[in-house]
């Protein structure tokens, strides 16, 4: 089902102001009709009666013979004058009182041009009654609400014709005019334009916030505060912002300085117990206390590793994507058909070199430690460089994909302590990634393993 309704708040607000701006005019059109309607309707009245006694008049002072020319010569489309011998109608209804009171004084005697009154629905003359009253018919035909509306009229002659008037219209003619169309065409453009503009100078102010958020969950430490301008609304929005932002900014810097503070005092702990194991006598005690603090020393440099790769951003650089692939491939290959590469495109991203050569390194490390075979594709699509590493280890499952980017979770079943790693490498590349706008996720390989496909966009701006 098709919506009419925007998707955006520039539509919708342009919207709303149209159709109220439309709703207004409808209102105040009927209020002025209700308001000007017996104003309007006697003033069409009167103009119709004035056109009717002119011609009538006309046409009692012609010939006999130019009767007929000289009614057609004064008819228009919707103003039809003519000669018969029989009325169209005979009688005055009751609602054309008005038009009837306005036409009937007026009109002259048969036999003279004695003007003459209306007394009673009837004429009498002024001076010498003996004179015949004119027969006049008046009959008002109107359509639902007045849209088309007729008046006929039927005046006798001297002659015995009957001079008969049809006058068409509408008591909307004199609301609806063509040449108000023009200006309440422009009265509604210059409205729906001056609306756009003022929204979009808001809305504007707004789309910087959107921007800044997006900044915000790529890099917090490299995220900018928002200048505080526009309307008071948006400004006390900017400057809860800032605040948010700069807390936010705080707290990471108080977190970074306390690992490091806490792997300071581990490692002067784990030299203390270095040295006393050495001490040791039974050596397979020894070696296995010694593999213990080797672990541990690998976790906190680990540990501190992420949390300051969250912090420090690298500059970003113009650079040739497969190359950088075939070089980590090259450093990690123990053979030539372990790894094995299809780089369909020449792909140039605006990225950070090294963080990139180290989100290919830990994948395609995790895929030779945990299989056998890497396979890495590199294509375009649309705006966009996919990256896609297959390796044919034993996977991971469908339920712990979303988890296994959690700091420090291992897959108990294949990828866990005893075989290596720290439950930071996907930790660590779903960072970086995610600070180049992109996105890396977790699918079934076609070799029977793992899947790690990475998005990364070409025309990602982001840069510090």
């Amino acid at each position: 089902m098709i919506s009419l309704k925007p998707e955006t708040l520039k539509g919708q607000t342009i919207l709303v102001v149209g159709l109220c701006l439309f709703l207004f005019h409808i209102a105040s059109l009927v209020l002025y009709i209700i308001s000007s309607a017996s104003t309007v309707t006697l003033e069409r009245e009167e103009q119709i009666a004035d056109r009717i006694i002119t011609v009538a008049r006309l046409i009692d002072h012609a010939p006999a013979e130019e009767r007929a020319y000289l009614a057609s010569e004064v008819s228009g489309s919707k103003f039809r004058v003519s000669i018969d011998k029989a009325a169209s109608v005979s009688t005055i209804e009751d609602d054309v009182a008005v038009i009837t009171h306005l036409i009937r004084p007026e009109l002259k005697s048969l036999h003279d041009s004695i003007a003459a009154n209306y007394v009673r629905g009837e004429l009498e003359n002024e001076t010498d009654s003996h004179f015949p009253a004119r027969a006049v018919g008046i009959q008002h035909v109107t359509g639902p609400f007045r849209i088309h509306e007729t008046l006929l009229v039927s005046i006798d002659l001297p002659d015995g014709n009957w001079l008969k008037f049809r006058v068409s219209g509408s008591a909307w003619d004199h609301i609806f005019s063509i040449n108000a169309i023009p200006s309440l065409t422009l009265m509604a453009v210059a409205t729906v334009l001056l609306a756009a503009w003022a929204v979009s100078r808001s809305l504007a102010l707004l789309s910087r916030f959107a921007e800044a958020a997006e900044a915000m969950s790529i890099n917090i430490q490299a995220a900018q505060p928002i200048s505080e301008e526009g309307p008071k609304e948006i400004r006390e929005a900017v400057k809860a912002f800032n605040h948010m932002q700069l807390h936010v900014q705080q707290l990471l810097d108080a977190r970074t300085q306390m690992l490091g503070a806490l792997s300071h005092d581990f490692r002067t702990l784990l030299t203390r117990l270095r040295l006393r194991i050495e001490s040791i006598a039974d050596e397979a005690q020894r070696d296995k206390a010694v593999r213990n603090l080797d672990e541990m020393d690998s976790m906190i440099t680990q540990t501190l590793r992420y949390a300051r790769d969250e912090s420090v951003e690298e500059s970003r650089e113009l650079i040739e994507l497969g190359p950088v692939i075939c070089d980590v491939a090259e450093d990690l290959k123990t053979d030539e058909k372990n790894v094995t590469m299809t780089l369909v495109h020449t792909i140039h991203l605006m990225c950070q070199p090294i963080g990139i050569q180290r989100v290919l390194y830990n994948i395609i490390q995790n895929g030779l430690f945990y299989g056998q075979h890497v396979h890495i594709t590199l294509r375009q699509q649309h705006d966009s460089a996919i990256v896609e590493i297959d390796d044919d280890g034993p996977g991971i499952d469908v339920q712990q994909r979303s988890r296994v980017f959690t700091p420090f979770y291992r897959v108990e079943s294949s990828r866990n302590r005893q075989t290596g790693g720290t439950g930071l490498g996907l930790s660590i590349a779903q960072a970086i990634v995610r600070a180049h706008g992109g996105t890396i996720e977790l699918l079934d390989s076609p070799q029977g393993g793992l899947r790690v496909r990475i998005n990364l966009p070409l025309n990602h701006s982001n840069t510090t």
